[in-house]
């Protein structure tokens, strides 16, 4: 039993966290204006991505409640969800979020709004985000104001504005976690830490398949300086612990893995170096903020293009450096600094400076030296560094102490995360400026991440690690004068800084591929307000498949798919992050039924639905009713009509 004077500790913890909390919910909410207005009505960014992943998580509650309830036959059918009828495993195109789908369980059950359960789950992510940093950094400084700095940092990085449609992006909060828990259990060898940090790592690898394979590297290597720096690799009872909790979670992870391989050998293949390339960062990205970002997103735009917003803020960043230089100086005072090693480490800065001059595209030409490429500048750098190791004993000793100094790793986890995030190769404002990167290693040797197409959301965890340097920082500058009163000023330029009120709500982009289509509502509807035609197509027979139409055009195919949470009916029509190879050809077919009708019709009878719903009033210049038409001529029978939505059994 716990001692009285220890309950009150508890007591007191228990109350800081409340607090915590609380204020990271009233910032969330804050931020996101006007989001709270409208949680049942309205999607934050636009009206795709949001819409495929409220689609997810009400197939997933919808199976997982039916399981909890007996009927473990919903299990069997998780995978096959109703899109890209009669594919298998349409659930594995794109993320599973079956912890999000966990996480809304009780609201699911009561209100059956996906609206509602998206919003929510959204604003979680910047409240849990907040928490889990502050809880990792409060165990990795003591110190509670540096530590809510830090959740502040991690909360609503900057980053975090460009990937508001991504709920899978932004579900990054059980990073600092599983961070926070492995921290606890070496400092305190307890069971229970480890097993919350196992389960942390558990919900973050189903959560979001990017960070299932970007975070569980980092993750290790700093396993591996946990273990190196408290020297316990000879302590076996220890490192055993770590081994089996590290095989727990890859043995629960697993089943959300096959799937996925099974997707691959039924044809979806390896995402090509040329898309990932597309979806990798330049190395402007970090002078590239999101438009929506108020202070710098009108100031910040070195090079704009998809997943291209890393600026990480200039107070953030700023925090981060003051850790790093801090560790540096607290490292070399220790040890001291010999001649021989001024002299090499003011060759290696300067060599580090053209580094980074060569990354930003720019080149040295002197009448005596020319450098324009990077593969010299880093053979340089690192031939510089193993000679400064080699001769001088107190420059190993300071490199040793800063590595094993929390800030001196972090610092080094932030830059691996950066180095990945340019990809297979390495661009500079477009040019190509290295060939291989170390992206292209993991690439072609560790399974799942030829599966991937953007790097560049490697930018979460620099946004991490970042975040983690900020409590450093933190710490250092709460020793100057007026310290506290510095770290106040840096919360409120962080706020600022991240500020995208408003927050641009229910995007409706009507830049279609297609030609010939009409311009889709402003809104999306729940409940009892969905269109009567789902009403309608929920009285079918469970056997009914359907086909709705106009078809392949992403704005129509996921509100499609949004609509059929009314109805869970299999429908041919989908989008997701990748697709089958007959829907693609379903597609051409179906976007030439008026002007080639014999093919298009044997396509849709190859499909296999049973019945086809033509919206007329989505098409332009009264196609609709000319589809309606052709449908009609091939003996399709018309067996209800809501207005210009008209429902067709196939013969």
């Amino acid at each position: 039993m716990p001692t009285d004077s220890a309950a009150r500790a508890q007591g007191r913890g228990a109350s800081v966290l409340v607090k915590v909390t609380l204020g990271y919910a009233a910032l969330a909410v804050a931020l996101t204006w006007p989001l709270a207005r409208g949680l049942a009505r309205d999607l934050p960014g636009d009206f795709g991505d949001p819409l495929l992943n409220c689609w997810i998580l009400a197939w997933d509650a919808d199976h997982l409640l039916r399981a909890l309830s007996g009927h473990l036959s919903a299990l069997a059918e998780y995978w096959n969800a109703n899109i890209y009828y009669p594919h298998p495993l349409a659930l594995a195109y794109s993320d599973h979020l079956t912890m999000q789908a966990v996480q809304i369980l009780p609201v699911w059950a009561l209100t059956h709004n996906p609206l509602l359960c998206y919003n929510l789950l959204f604003l979680s992510t910047f409240v849990l985000s907040g928490l889990g940093m502050f809880l990792f950094t409060r165990e990795l400084t003591g110190n509670r104001c540096a530590a809510f700095l830090a959740g502040l940092a991690y909360a609503f990085a900057p980053y975090r504005i460009g990937s508001i449609p991504h709920l899978q992006v932004l579900s990054s909060a059980w990073m600092p976690f599983a961070l926070f828990g492995f921290r606890r259990f070496f400092d305190t060898r307890r069971t229970r830490p480890l097993v919350g940090a196992s389960a942390a790592w558990l919900a973050q690898n189903l959560s979001c398949s990017y960070y299932l394979i970007f975070f569980s590297p980092v993750l290790g290597f700093y396993l591996v300086w946990e273990l190196t720096t408290r020297r316990l690799w000879r302590d076996a009872r220890t490192a055993a612990r770590v081994a089996v909790a590290a095989a727990a979670v890859v043995l629960a992870t697993l089943p959300f893995v096959l799937p996925y391989v099974k997707l691959r050998h039924l044809g979806f293949t390896a995402r090509s170096l040329g898309e990932t390339d597309h979806f990798s960062a330049d190395v402007y990205a970090y002078l590239t903020a999101d438009p929506n970002v108020r202070v710098w997103g009108g100031v910040m735009h070195a090079w704009p293009k998809a997943e291209n917003a890393l600026f990480p803020g200039l107070t953030i960043f700023a925090l981060a450096a003051i850790a790093v230089v801090a560790a540096w100086r607290e490292a070399r005072t220790r040890h001291g600094v010999g001649r021989v090693q001024k002299a090499l480490g003011w060759m290696l800065a300067a060599a580090s400076v053209v580094l980074v001059a060569i990354l930003c595209g720019w080149t040295l030409r002197l009448p005596f030296l020319k450098i324009t490429n990077l593969d010299r500048v880093l053979w340089l750098v690192g031939g510089l560094s193993a000679v400064l190791l080699a001769v001088s004993a107190r420059a190993r000793a300071t490199a040793l102490a800063w590595t094993a100094s929390p800030a001196g790793i972090l610092a080094l986890l932030t830059l691996f995360a950066v180095v990945m995030s340019f990809g297979p190769h390495i661009y500079s404002r477009g040019k190509l400026l290295e060939e291989t990167n170390l992206y292209a290693v993991f690439y072609r040797f560790v399974p799942g991440f030829d599966g991937l197409r953007v790097p560049a959301r490697f930018g979460m965890i620099v946004a991490l690690g970042l975040a983690s340097l900020v409590a450093c920082g933190a710490v250092a500058i709460g020793r100057l004068r007026h310290g506290f009163r510095m770290v106040i000023l840096a919360a409120i330029l962080i706020i600022v800084e991240s500020a995208a009120v408003p927050l641009p709500l229910n995007g409706n982009s009507t830049d279609y591929k297609q030609s010939g289509l009409a311009p889709l509502p402003d809104f999306v509807t729940t409940g009892n307000d969905v269109p009567p035609v789902y009403r309608f197509v929920a009285t079918l027979p469970s056997s009914a498949s359907l086909v709705e139409l106009p078809f392949g055009e992403v704005a129509f195919e996921v509100r499609y798919m949004f609509y059929s949470t009314a109805h869970w009916h299999r429908l041919a029509n989908g989008y997701s992050g990748g697709a089958p190879d007959e829907y693609g050809l379903l597609a051409e077919s179906l976007k030439d039924a008026l002007r080639r009708p014999e093919p298009a019709w044997r396509a849709l009878v190859a499909s296999g639905v049973t019945h086809a719903i033509v919206h007329e009033a989505d098409y332009a210049d009264a196609r609709g009713g000319q589809v309606s038409t052709w449908l009609r001529a091939h003996g399709a029978r018309e067996i209800a009509s809501f207005g210009d939505d008209r429902v067709f059994a196939l013969p």
